[in-house]
């Protein structure tokens, strides 16, 4: 039977895979269809028989299908009805596919119980992308273990074949750190468990249990700040790990209230260099098998990992500090900066309360960054309400936002815009005045939803432009922007930084348009940041066994900034924004005392600075000794480390 034999299907007992094809155009009718065939078999119309489609829907089958195959398999295509022959192909001539490995390294990694990608993998590109497009590095190998088990087989292994690892919680992250060339890197998304406990341990009464592979945007979800604070990443998609070991510093209050991320850590778990899988407490060094290290200066691994840990070990869980009463949200409010004088008043007036805690923030995005249905009108219209601000007020400069958090004790949910601004103009801010001009102006950033006097108005519409922002940032796909930044703290005077603040021509306040000379240099989003330092609280723990990070006399009292750029990798002139500001704050900071946050790079373009310092101040020494004890061969080096010798480690070296 003719359409018997045709409608057969041959099952190959060989390693050539068969793919059936999807479609066979029949529309045309039984004899129409039939001549297709039989042209498949030479008999009509020569070339490919009709069912098989085209030649590049049929290397495309073969390609996809060979990208998980090894390329000695082979690829055959078949038609799906008829079982008509189109193409064989052999997978090494495919676009790609999978090579065996016959390397001893992958096979010892691949005895653990955890998934192991090669470069060859499908998967190994999204595992490997962090925040940061600038971060290329291909690692040997991406692991993704799930237990502590499995971090000590893979520092085990990778000591017994002497390759390098990276280490990656959240992938977050300004500089490169996480991540190196040919290395073994560990992703440790799956340690991401988050439990509220009940605990004498903590001072409070509650803490929780953090994995270091968790976000804060899930922390933030499970332990509801409605209810319960604590200091944690700004940005939503900060991993748990990253924040805590750089010190943990956020800007928008719980610093100043309570104190750095790493001191409310009460104990970790963690696996060392050697593969030992220890808890870490204040006072001791506790190894699974029971065998116990009492801390001392030399070997004080609690000291050590908060604030230098991505040198020291592989933390996997904390223990953290909770405080039973909620985050309180900011008012923001807008100011006039008109000049360096006015930058360096704001500082005075920053230190004259134990109420308020202020940051300025000042950012700028082109047309279309923004992609939220509620967020991306809004910061369409944002520009337009500050270059209106600016002209009906008749003045060179643009307002800058003003975040005022209130950071006392029992201060609820939210801080009242209108006491913060009167707080600010009774000290002689000028505030933009509440009045019906301005009003108007701003009146757009709310979509008409929001009513009532100037301050009102403008501080819901920026909660929620804040609020969306930091849903959107979430959401952020890894390796589509490049960022480049800088960062300086324990200033105690703004005079470094201000004139540039002011005058600087492609994010100064007083450049003549709001967009157009950032966009000019191709940058998708930049923003400034001036964090004013004003703790009023530190955590019991962290009073009689303090963190590494470098601590200055003057720095609960000093002001910090930040300017970050972010663009597609393609435009790299946007780094220009950044790397000319660096350059001419370095020089005016020359000689003088300051330190940077270990989470961002250090990237300085004078040669004579000790960036370790910068970051562990007076430390370093104990730091190495603690190094020296727990990480004799340096297992844990990267371009931060504390025995990496490069001074020009940085993603976006400043050329003079």
């Amino acid at each position: 039977d003719l359409s018997a034999a045709i409608m057969a299907v041959r099952i190959s007992v060989t390693t050539t895979a068969l793919i059936l094809c999807l479609s066979c155009n029949l529309a045309s009718g039984f004899f129409g269809g039939f001549g297709g065939f039989f042209g498949g078999f030479g008999g009509f119309g020569g070339g490919l028989p009709r069912c098989c489609g085209s030649q590049q829907s049929l290397d495309n089958k073969c390609n996809q299908y060979c990208s998980t195959r090894s390329c000695e398999t082979k690829c055959e295509v078949r038609c799906r009805f008829t079982n008509i022959h189109c193409q064989t192909k052999q997978c090494s001539n495919a676009k790609s596919c999978v090579t065996p490995i016959n390397d001893p390294l992958y096979d010892t990694l691949n005895q653990g119980s955890f998934t192991v990608l090669s470069r060859n993998d499908p998967e190994y590109e999204e595992k490997r992308k962090v925040f940061n497009a600038a971060c290329t590095a291909q690692p040997l190998y991406i692991v993704l273990p799930s237990t502590a088990e499995d971090v000590s087989h893979i520092l085990k292994t990778a000591a017994q074949f002497n390759t390098p690892i990276s280490v990656r919680s959240g992938g977050h992250s300004y500089t490169c750190n996480g991540i190196k060339q040919d290395a073994i890197h560990l992703v440790m998304t799956n340690f991401n468990e988050i439990e509220k406990v009940n605990t004498p341990e903590s001072e409070t009464g509650v803490a929780a249990w953090l994995g270091t592979g968790a976000i804060w945007g899930d922390v933030l979800r499970t332990l509801d700040p409605e209810h319960i604070s604590y200091p944690h990443g700004q940005c939503r998609s900060v991993g748990v790990g990253g924040f805590l070991l750089g010190g943990g510093v956020n800007w928008l209050g719980t610093y100043n209230k309570y104190g750095y991320g790493a001191e409310g850590i009460i104990k970790m778990k963690a696996v060392l260099a050697d593969g030992s899988i220890v808890t870490v407490d204040k006072d001791k060094t506790v190894y699974n098998d029971g065998r116990v290290v009492n801390h001392t200066p030399d070997n004080n691994l609690f000291f050590g990992l908060r604030g230098a840990g991505s040198s020291l070990a592989i933390v996997t869980d904390f223990l953290y500090i909770l405080h039973n009463e909620p985050e309180t949200r900011p008012a923001i409010l807008l100011a006039w900066l008109d000049d360096e004088a006015d930058v360096e008043h704001f500082l005075q007036v920053s230190r004259s309360t134990t109420k308020y805690s202020f940051m300025i923030n000042h950012q700028i995005s082109a047309d279309g960054f923004w992609k939220r249905p509620t967020l991306a009108p809004l910061m369409r219209a944002f520009p337009l309400a500050m270059q209106a601000l600016k002209v009906t007020n008749g003045k060179l400069a643009f307002p800058v936002v003003v975040m005022a958090t209130d950071i006392t004790l029992g201060a609820g949910t939210t801080t009242s815009p209108v006491p913060a601004a009167q707080f600010l103009r009774d000290n002689g801010v000028e505030i933009v005045l509440d009045n019906f001009l301005n009003t108007m102006a701003i009146q757009a950033l709310s979509g008409g939803a929001v009513t009532g006097g100037f301050y009102f108005i403008f501080d819901r519409a920026a909660n929620l432009l804040y609020e969306e922002i930091e849903k959107e940032q979430e959401s952020w796909e890894p390796g589509k922007y490049s960022s480049i930044s800088l960062n300086y703290g324990s200033l105690t005077s703004t005079q470094p930084f201000a004139g540039n603040f002011i005058h600087d021509s492609y994010t100064g306040m007083k450049r003549t348009l709001f967009l157009q000379p950032v966009i000019s240099k191709g940058c998708s989003f930049c923003f400034w940041m001036m964090h004013f330092r004003h703790r009023q609280g530190q955590t019991d723990i962290s009073k009689t066994n303090p963190i590494s990070t470098r601590r200055d006399e003057q720095q609960d009292s000093s002001v910090e900034i930040n300017l970050t750029c972010m663009f597609d990798p393609a435009n790299t002139q946007c780094t220009e924004v950044v790397n000319e500001m660096r350059a001419k704050i370095d020089n005016k900071l020359s000689g003088q005392t300051y330190s940077k946050y270990y989470n961002f790079p250090s990237c300085s373009t004078k040669t004579d600075i000790d960036w370790k310092k910068l970051y562990w101040g007076d430390n370093v020494s104990q730091l190495m000794s603690i190094k020296q004890y727990w990480d004799p061969t340096d297992m844990f080096h990267h371009c931060q480390s504390l025995n990496n010798h490069d001074q020009t480690c940085c993603p976006f070296p400043h050329t003079a």
